[in-house]
């Protein structure tokens, strides 16, 4: 998935979910150490990634991305709540990068 279509997918969920153009799109790049994981908390929050290493493995309660696991039949590239990307290369640093949507929520 490129920038410009993770950005559209975002302005047309943000809308589907009553929030209109009251969000914050960040670009966020991890490097991350052969075989290790970091974990996001993104629970009112969407994470899509993009341009996504053949040794990305991304999961949160919205799906899997896996490419080297071809028991899956369909790759989700949006996720949302705690999210795990994993590094499966043991030898390298894998480069991830995904676009964060963070709604703007006003307390009254």
């Amino acid at each position: 998935m490129t920038e410009g279509l993770a950005i559209e997918i975002a302005e047309r969920k943000m809308k589907e979910l009553g929030v209109g153009d009251n969000y914050l799109i960040r670009l966020r790049h991890f490097q991350i150490p052969p075989a290790s994981k970091i974990e996001l908390d993104a629970e009112n929050e969407l994470l899509i990634l993009v341009k996504p290493d053949e040794y990305v493995k991304m999961y949160s309660k919205a799906g899997i991305f896996n490419l080297r696991d071809n028991r899956i039949n369909e790759m989700q590239y949006i996720h949302r709540g705690k999210t795990w990307i994993i590094n499966q290369e043991t030898k390298r640093y894998l480069q991830v990068k995904i676009i964060q949507v963070i709604p703007n929520i006003k307390l009254k």
